[in-house]
């Protein structure tokens, strides 16, 4: 048993569960949506969109369309997948007499490591990190039952949005000057402050540098201890549970995959547009914006991922040979790479080392950049994998986490 991570084997090529590459391939492409306005544009103008260039014409409707769909939908989607993975692991050392836990935790301890370089060296507003370190504490869950997965999700979920909910009342017993300074970081940051990032964004690599590890540390320390630490481990357990209950691998009822879908969708939208409208009400007030009026997202977010997956298990349950449902699922095949690939081709597209776009793309721009990237994603992720079994990410991880050179070719 001692080496029984060594004996476990990878999941055949032939026997995986298509409805979750078509989830992941789906998710992948979607969170180029938002993160590429990170890569192109100053921190802020993610989180308030009317602290940088305008807002006006089609540049606010690709903001809203994309703010309303996408905003942290597709990122709870990988993220409940990510949970998904760790039950669907461990099923199978279950299975063959085994034990997954070793596995397990060199797989989590070599996706940080990608984490790290990742974010780094390319991106700050990297994922994995999150996800490996909130996926090594909610592995401990992973033999709890779907109702006990289920209000475990919720509680941490509730946690996160209250700690967000604490920190604004705590605003009066600020020390003076300290609010004012976090609206300008996060917020309205002025025109020199602007001009900073521009130009250190638009050098060097090395200068570059300067500002993406602070950045980088930030989002890994204090934002990840006070926000997302609490959701990403709150959307691994809901993955959890939906993966026990069959719902992500269509295995489910049509009725209750209808359900996921009506509700989810129903309740979780109309949340989304109501924080839209109270932040344009409200002129995109910092602290009721920031604080109040992102909780509807927050929660929204989580119910439209709900409703998105259950409308692709829907999809899954009639036909998964279409193809649209192909191009997805080699997509999320590749999911690692493709995710990377997109920060490479972004950080190539926005930063100095490259064409020095950044700051000059607005919104319906970037649009346009999303869609020839998606174009590509697709075309390159068809042509690997008819001659490899993993993406290039895929098998570096695979090979790490397994200890040995997993066979790369694919085998006719």
């Amino acid at each position: 048993m001692a080496g029984s991570s060594y004996i476990l084997q990878p999941i055949d090529t032939q026997k995986r569960v298509i409805s979750l590459d078509i989830l992941r391939g789906l998710a992948v492409l979607g969170i180029l949506l938002m993160s590429i306005q990170s890569f192109a544009m100053p921190p802020s103008a993610y989180l308030n969109p009317t602290s940088f260039e305008n807002l006006e014409g089609i540049n606010f409707y690709v903001w809203l369309l994309s703010h309303v769909f996408a905003n942290e939908k597709f990122l709870a989607i990988l993220a409940m997948l990510f949970g998904a993975s760790i039950i669907l692991i461990s099923q199978k050392a279950k299975k063959e007499h085994l034990r997954s836990g070793n596995l397990q935790y060199r797989r989590l301890f070599w996706l940080l490591i990608i984490g790290v370089f990742h974010a780094y060296l390319l991106w700050y507003g990297d994922l994995l990190v999150a996800f490996s370190i909130c996926g090594f504490f909610m592995f401990a869950f992973r033999s709890k039952s779907k109702a006990y997965l289920f209000r475990a999700g919720i509680i941490f979920l509730v946690l996160g949005s209250v700690l967000k909910l604490l920190l604004a009342y705590s605003i009066p017993f600020w020390e003076s000057g300290q609010f004012m300074k976090l609206e300008e970081e996060v917020w309205r940051p002025s025109a020199a402050t602007i001009s900073y990032q521009i130009d250190h964004y638009t050098s060097s690599w090395e200068r570059q540098m300067l500002i993406r590890v602070p950045e980088a540390l930030n989002m890994q320390t204090k934002v990840f201890l006070s926000e997302i630490f609490w959701k990403v481990s709150g959307l691994i357990l809901l993955g959890m549970a939906f993966y026990k209950k069959g719902a992500l691998t269509a295995k489910q009822s049509k009725k209750y995959l209808s359900k996921m879908a009506i509700y989810g969708i129903g309740i979780g939208l109309p949340m989304v547009i109501g924080g839209v409208i109270l932040d344009f009400h409200y002129r995109w007030d910092f602290e009721l914006s920031y604080f109040y009026f992102s909780q509807f997202n927050y929660w929204g977010s989580v119910l439209l991922a709900i409703g998105y997956c259950g409308i692709i298990a829907l999809i899954c349950k009639i036909s998964t040979r279409s193809i649209i449902a192909k191009s997805l699922s080699y997509v999320g095949r590749m999911s690692l790479s493709n995710y990377l690939f997109q920060s490479i081709i972004c950080s190539f597209i926005f930063y100095g080392h490259g064409l020095s776009l950044y700051g000059d793309l607005d919104r319906s721009a970037q649009a346009v950049a999303v869609l020839v990237i998606w174009v590509f994603q697709i075309a390159f992720s068809t042509i690997w994998l008819s001659y490899f079994q993993y993406g290039p990410f895929e098998w570096i991880w695979r090979s790490l986490s397994y200890g040995r050179l997993q066979a790369i070719r694919k085998i006719d």
